[in-house]
Parts: structure tokens; sequence; C-alpha cells
């Protein structure tokens, strides 16, 4: 099942709890604040089930049935008691604090029956409890507590609701909960406890080891082992620590590249339309991202639907440098930006969070490099290289003087990295990331085939200068959008960098978490795609102002990033398979759990 992060919209009663939270608080507090605080719901298999329940129910109308023989404990009739219920089953209460829509009301001569329907089944056993609470009843505590509480608010509007009724369609059981002075005390609290999470900054600790996680629809987001492992890392603790595989998503990224193309919606789907062709059309389910270079129309019903779904669309320019990224107005997570922007003004913090990203940049650059320094087969003694030569060998000599000079710069890339875990300012972590880069680059020519070796010669853009640096600027360009839309769906602010010095229009803490994918990311998905001959050396246009890619060679480079994008691999600390797509939200999740306090530091992903 497809899963996607949308943000809840503004409410009128903003202060009015929703009731459906307030079962999520008695689930778990940290789901309650995730959702209803931070603005974050993830739609699963259960939930788009659950709403489609929903919709049924909304269409068939609130229930009316009279029972003339049934005793009646209000006099009012049953058309007397229902046209006092709410149109559309909203009920709100400023005395109880919270608001809702129930399900459904059942309305006799006399009495009110609220009704509430869930997805799942019924637990099989009837000793349930929260906090001081007993609930001897057999529902979960936190239905328990979403029907009492419609329950109060019917009660609150003058209606005799004496029971409520909660119905299990995967059991197909039915469990009767009457009011009493108990479970009006466990509402009363309920609600308190909500108000009080909803004023914390932080959201509380995941669960350890709960059995709740592995079906909670938010569990990709909220990263519950992730979390404990990594404090458990900082912390040197060695209980063992059970892993749950997060989840990837399935979505497609839809890249639109060729000028004077439509992109419009048409009922569930969207439909692209260039100048010349025939139309392509995607399910609107199964669209992640919706990626648009150059002069392309985009219908405002489409872009409407994107809004609405929180699904991303990035502006580039036609040879990929990003513009801006449409999406969905900023979560409600403002505390979290609170975080963000405070350790933005302390250097301290900043240091210590940029140092974590240049050493775990510097380390994947060199992984690069002595990954495919394996492949020349070579020998790095500068004594071998010298023998070679003697012998006239001139092949063999251009290889093994070449593996001496990967073999020097790695070994003053490794250098700079002990330089940047050592420093004590921002200038000179600089200083060493640039080093690196430049020893990085000065040899990653001998990594390309023969007939290539000669287009790059150094790390050149705006524009560039050679080819390889032209499929180098689209890659990263590409990082960047998915990195500033992932931050963007987090609730961060993408344009505050820890790093990166902040100048207009440039997303800083995007380029910031991107840094360690760089290498591990974009430049593996150009060696790779020169290597195997994925590319022409003619899909480029050469000129003195620069070289650009030709429309076939930016759909060569696109499919190349997208197939690294989606390419497995182990996450070296948690050990599951991911892909560097869901690798790269996951490393902005952390980060944002270290700038709100919930994690000490920071330690970005490195490839081995």
């Amino acid at each position: 099942m497809t899963t996607s992060i949308t943000h809840a919209p503004a409410n009128v009663d903003a202060d009015l709890i929703p009731v459906r939270m307030c079962n999520e608080l008695v689930y778990c507090p940290r789901l309650f604040h995730l959702e209803h605080v931070q603005g974050m719901f993830v739609h699963s298999a259960d939930t788009v089930e659950g709403s489609s329940q929903h919709e049924r129910a909304k269409r068939r109308g609130s229930r009316l049935r009279v029972v003339k023989d049934k005793p009646a404990p209000d006099p009012r009739t049953a058309d007397e008691l229902f046209g006092l219920l709410p149109k559309r089953r909203l009920l709100t209460s400023e005395a109880i604090g919270v608001r809702g829509e129930i399900d459904a009301v059942e309305v006799t001569d006399g009495s009110v029956v609220a009704v509430e329907t869930k997805h799942g089944k019924a637990p099989r056993w009837s000793d349930h409890s929260w906090q001081d609470h007993v609930l001897p009843y057999d529902a979960w505590p936190a239905d328990v507590a979403q029907l009492a509480l419609y329950m109060a608010l019917l009660r609150d509007l003058g209606l005799p609701c004496d029971e409520g009724r909660l119905y299990y369609r995967a059991s197909h059981k039915s469990v009767v909960i009457p009011w009493s002075d108990d479970l009006e005390r466990f509402v009363t609290d309920v609600v308190g406890q909500a108000r009080k999470v909803a004023r914390l900054p932080i959201a509380p600790e995941p669960l350890l080891d709960s059995p709740k996680c592995p079906g909670c629809s938010l569990h990709d987001v909220c990263l519950p082992d992730e979390h404990h492992a990594l404090k458990a890392e900082q912390t040197r603790a060695s209980t063992p620590l059970r892993r749950i595989v997060a989840g990837d998503d399935d979505r497609a990224i839809v890249h639109v590249l060729r000028a004077g193309t439509v992109v419009r919606k048409d009922g569930e789907g969207l439909v692209v339309t260039p100048r010349e062709g025939e139309s392509e059309r995607f399910l609107l389910k199964d669209v992640a991202h919706l990626a648009l270079f150059g002069r392309v129309h985009v219908t405002e019903p489409c872009m409407q639907h994107m809004l609405r779904t929180g699904t991303p669309v990035s502006h580039h320019t036609a040879t990929g440098r990003l513009l801006g990224v449409t999406m969905p107005l900023m979560t409600r997570n403002v505390a979290l930006r609170r975080a963000q922007y405070r350790v933005a003004d302390d250097p301290d913090a900043c240091l210590a969070v940029s140092k974590a990203i240049v050493v775990a940049k510097i380390r994947n650059q060199r992984t690069v490099l002595r990954r495919h320094r394996r492949g020349l087969s070579v020998v790095v003694d500068d004594r071998q290289a010298h023998e070679a030569s003697d012998d006239a060998d001139e092949e063999a000599a251009v290889s093994l003087t070449t593996g001496s000079e990967i073999a020097n710069a790695l070994t003053r890339m490794n250098n700079a990295q002990r330089g940047a875990l050592e420093t004590t300012t921002i200038d000179a972590l600089r200083g060493f990331e640039g080093e690196a880069a430049a020893r990085y680059f000065e040899v990653l020519p001998a990594l390309l085939p023969t007939a290539w070796q000669g287009d790059f010669t150094g790390r050149s853009r705006r524009p560039p200068r050679d080819r390889i640096n032209a499929m180098l600027s689209l890659g990263y360009a590409l990082l960047v959008r998915d990195a500033t839309a992932a931050l963007s769906r987090i609730g961060l602010d993408p344009m505050l960098g820890v790093f990166h010095s902040m100048i207009p229009g440039r997303p800083a803490l995007a380029l910031d978490i991107m840094e360690p994918f760089r290498a591990a990311w974009v430049d593996t998905a150009v060696l790779r795609l020169v290597g195997t001959g994925g590319i022409e050396r003619s899909e480029f246009h050469l000129s003195g102002a620069g070289v650009e890619l030709s429309d076939a060679g930016r759909r060569s480079m696109v499919a190349a990033y997208e197939r690294r994008a989606a390419e497995m691999t182990t996450h070296p600390r948690f050990g599951y398979r991911m892909s560097y797509r869901r690798l790269l939200e996951l490393e902005a999740r952390i980060l944002a759990k270290v700038l709100a306090g919930e994690l000490e530091h920071y330690t970005p992903m490195w490839t081995r």
C-alpha cells in the first residue's frame, strides 16, 4: 500500500481538541503530538479503508430508529430528540474542550445511542487500563475514550445518551459501553492529558519495544527503534533493540523535460501532453513528486490537487537548476522551527552538526574512490610503478601511477577528515572540506573510461565547462530538490542551514543534509552512466558559454539519478535495507530530532 504524508488543514475551532486525536493520545502520546501538534498524518491501508467506511456512513446519514414499546427514560419522542442533533453529526463543546464527527447516532423514543465503527478486531480480553483507570470492557482503551467522548458531547447537548456501542468489523462484534461516573472521570483525565501533551514543545519519547509500533501508521515518521538505537549508540548502552524496517514510498517522481508540455488533472489521473507526440497518463495516487523543467504549463486544478494532497511540485530551469518548490503551507510544527533557529544562532551547536556532516561527506568520497580503485585492478606502490616504466610497459605504468595518485589523494583526504574532527571553527572546517573536495575531484578523472577522461578538468559550474560537470550539476540540482522537499515535509526551514552560509535564494539546510549524499548518490550515478555507455558524447551542446545536456542527455541523466535513488542499500547503523531516497528523508528526520533536542549528537549516513 502506498504511504504518503499530508498535513492537516487549519480548523476554525482550533482550541478544541478533535475526539479522534484523544483516541491517538490514549494509544500513544507521541502519536498524538505528531498528528495534533505537528500536523503530520500518514495514509496507510488501514486509514484508507477506515476513511472509506466513514464516507459510506456519511452518505447513509444518521440512523433514526423508532421503537414504540421500549421504556423511555426521557419523555421526548424520537423525532424531538433527532431534531436536537446537529447537522452532519458535528459535535462540539467548549465546556468539555473537544469536537468531533460521530459515525452514527441511533435515536429511539426517550434515548440516544452513540455508535462508532472500527475497522480492526476487538480484543480477546477485558482487563484493560489507562493510567490509574480500570476499563473492564471488551474494547481497546483508545476506542473507549473516543466513544465515551461522543457520549459526553451528546449529553452536553442535553440528549439522554446513557449508552454507546462500538462495532469491530473485522471480528463482527458489538461492545456496549454504559455511561458511568467512572467513565466520566476517565474522559475528563484524557482531555486533561491531551491538553498537557499539546503544550509540550517536543514530542514525548517514542515507545520502547512496544507491540503498538509495527501497526502504527506514523511509524516511518516517529522512528521509534531508530531513535532508541541512536540513543543507545550515543550512551554506549548494550541493550539489544529490535529492527522494524522503515517502509519505502513506492510512488514515482514524474519529470516533465520537454518545453511546451501541458500537465493537467483528468479524474484520478495526471495527464502529460507534449507539444509533439502522444500523451502519458499517471495515476495521481502513484505520483510522489512532479518536477517541471523549462517552459511547462500546469493547469490550476492540477496544482490545487497537488497542494491538497501535499505532493511537491519542483520548478527547474531547462538546464536543471532548481528555482523553487511548490508545497502546501508549512506544518503546524512551529516548535521544531524555533528549535532550528536557536541552533542556527548557537555557534557551538552549528559547529558540532557541521563537523558531523563534513566528516560523513569525506568518508563517502573516500569510499567512492576506494570502490572504483579496486575496479581499476592496480597496484598502488610507487616503486612498482617505476619498475613497470623501466620495462617499457607504458599501459601498466599509467595504471600504476594512477593507482598511486588515488592512494595519495586518499591519504590527504584522511588527513582533512582528522582535521575536520579536531577543528574549533566553522571557517577552518570549510577549509578542510574544500581540501578534501579538491583532492577528490583531482583524481576523479582516473575513474572514468578513457574516452571520457579528457572531459573533466576539475569541478566547474554556472556554467559547467565540460560534459562530466554538466551531468554532476544536473544531478546535484535534483538532489537539492529532494532534500528541500524532505525538509519541508518534516516542518524544517530548508533555507536556514548550520554549515552553508545563508544567501538569498539558496536552501542552505538542504545543501547541508545532501553533502554526505553527493558522492554516494550523484557521483556514483554519473560514473555508472558513462561507464556503461548509458549516455553518448553527442548528447551535449558545447559552446563558448559552457556545456549543456541535450533533451536526450537530460533524460539519460535523470534516469540514472532515479535508478540510484531507488537502489537499495544497507543502513550502517540500523542494519536494514532502504532506498537512497528513503535514506535521505530518514537523515532529515534524524537531524530534526537533534535540532529539537530529542537526540544529543547528529551522526549522518556513511557508506562502507
